[in-house]
């Protein structure tokens, strides 16, 4: 019979509380425990983040109270008790995933039927309830009946992640374990362990950078281990190519390029990190975590693209052209003039000047008439097609400025633009689509078109249509026309990346 080959998360999976790592806090109480009490049974819950041990302390915990020859409060592995629970072969010990055993009827027959009668093989019945989160209303209201009024051969041990779901009147009653994350150096020398073992070779950075991308989950460390130890080399190289991630030195490389300023080696990186098969997702997740790990070392800097970074996260997984989401998001770092829309007649005036709000924008010397005036003209002249117009007074004396003045505003200006009619949006629904979904395609003969890439978004903004041209008049103090289009996100990125 051929050997079955376990994984090193099975092959490596802690029998006794010392081998467990990062739950020092809960590993002591629990020894102490079976050591001075072990005839004051009760019921435990174990909550924490996911892959940190409970489950593992649950079937530990399970074998130490049934060992017939304790060794310092951990199971021995080697008595008959201990084997049934490794091999599963009694009865007495059960464990249960919530997950799929929901209802009130999976938690009667499953457990409360039989745990009126006594064990066959064991001293105690334990019950591992896994998820215990998800049972339904019912479920719980079962489970209280026999938890509180507990049997001296009986003992429930709950596990979750999610403990704010578990009823209070259930918490009550258990002893209440939190587990944490597993820390980084714990974690490195674990897996140094193991590749030891397993007569692997490896890098120290290759163990901390698999540590790093783990976010403290044991069996998501050991997991990432086994899939590139078919190499029998874990280095950096190997870690990035397998798991698609990316180096220490790399992420550092990238942020020292985005405070060059320079756009375009800042859009060339992304692509070269995309080619090279990065998810930018976890890419993201590894900048954030590089930025808190070093923020003292360039404060004002990491705390400016901290921001850029969280915004990047939270819409990466809806679009698909990463990349894209990337380079608009680092465009309003790169490009300071994003903070303000410049209307033409203000590239003229200094910040100061301009002010935080247009109709404040004064010349002390002009009336504000004549002033409004002559932004209408400069508008006019600036944003329309001027062969279909006939000559400004302003084109006619002065054409050399006039021809200057037709510039078209670029991106950014249109996004500052955006960003300022959000903020005086009177509905905050409109507001949320026009934020999320809207973008100003053109500015054209007094006509803003709006791509909407949302249908529901789509529906919404054209009941405010009204509002939105109001507030766009006044913006610009042109009389305007806003035309709102839906277009399919993929189509709209595919057609912007094609042009």
């Amino acid at each position: 019979m051929n050997q079955v080959s376990l994984s090193l998360a099975n092959k490596y999976r802690p029998q006794t509380f010392d081998e467990m790592i990062g739950q020092q806090h809960i590993i002591w109480i629990l020894k102490a425990k079976m050591q001075s009490s072990r005839d004051s049974l009760q019921n435990y819950l174990l909550c924490g983040p996911r892959g940190t041990g409970k489950t593992t302390s649950a079937r530990i915990l399970a074998k130490a109270i049934n060992c017939l020859n304790p060794q310092d409060g951990n199971p021995c592995n080697q008595c008959a008790n201990c084997q049934a629970i490794n091999t599963g072969t009694t009865l007495d010990y059960v464990e249960i995933d919530a997950a799929s055993h929901t209802g009130v009827d999976n938690i009667r027959s499953e457990i409360l039927d039989k745990a009126l009668y006594p064990p066959t093989d064991l001293k105690k019945k334990i019950y591992v309830i896994d998820e215990v989160h998800m049972l339904s209303k019912w479920a719980f209201n079962s489970l209280l009946k026999t938890i509180e009024e507990p049997k001296g051969n009986v003992c429930f041990i709950l596990a979750t992640t999610e403990i704010q779901k578990v009823p209070e009147t259930i918490i009550s009653r258990c002893q209440v374990f939190n587990f944490k994350k597993v820390p980084n150096d714990e974690m490195s020398e674990h897996l140094a362990n193991i590749c030891n073992k397993e007569q692997l070779k490896y890098d120290t950075g290759a163990l901390e950078l698999i540590a790093n991308i783990s976010e403290g989950c044991v069996r998501d460390a050991v997991k990432y281990l086994d899939q590139v130890s078919i190499l029998w080399e874990i280095t950096q190289e190997n870690v990035s190519k397998f798991l698609g991630v990316s180096s220490e030195a790399s992420i550092k490389s990238f942020l020292d390029t985005i405070k060059t300023g320079k756009r375009e080696e800042v859009f060339a990186s992304i692509e070269q990190i995309s080619n090279d098969g990065i998810d930018l997702y976890q890419f993201t997740k590894q900048l954030i975590g590089f930025i808190d790990k070093h923020l003292l070392e360039d404060t004002d800097f990491y705390l400016q693209v901290s921001e850029i970074f969280g915004e990047i996260i939270r819409q990466i997984r809806y679009y698909p052209y990463p990349a894209v989401i990337y380079k608009i998001a680092l465009n309003k770092y790169l490009n300071p003039n994003t903070a303000h829309f410049v209307l033409p007649w203000e590239k003229e005036m200094s910040k100061e000047q301009r002010g935080f709000g247009r109709k404040e924008v004064s010349q002390p010397s002009i009336p504000i008439e004549t002033e409004k005036k002559k932004a209408e003209e400069k508008i006019l002249s600036s944003w329309t097609n001027v062969k279909d117009l006939e000559p400004t007074k302003a084109e006619s004396t002065k054409p050399e400025i006039a021809q200057k003045e037709r510039q078209t505003p670029n991106n950014s200006d249109y996004i500052a633009l955006l960003n300022t009619i959000i903020a005086k949006t009177t509905t905050p629904m409109v507001q949320g689509f026009l934020k999320e979904h809207a973008v100003i395609e053109t500015i054209e003969n007094n006509i803003i078109s709006l791509i909407v890439t949302n249908m529901t978004a789509e529906l919404n903004i054209q009941k405010n249509k009204v509002e939105l041209e109001k507030l766009f008049s006044e913006e610009l103090w042109i009389a305007t026309n806003v035309v709102i289009t839906f277009e399919n996100k993929e189509a709209y990125f595919a057609r912007k990346i094609a042009s």
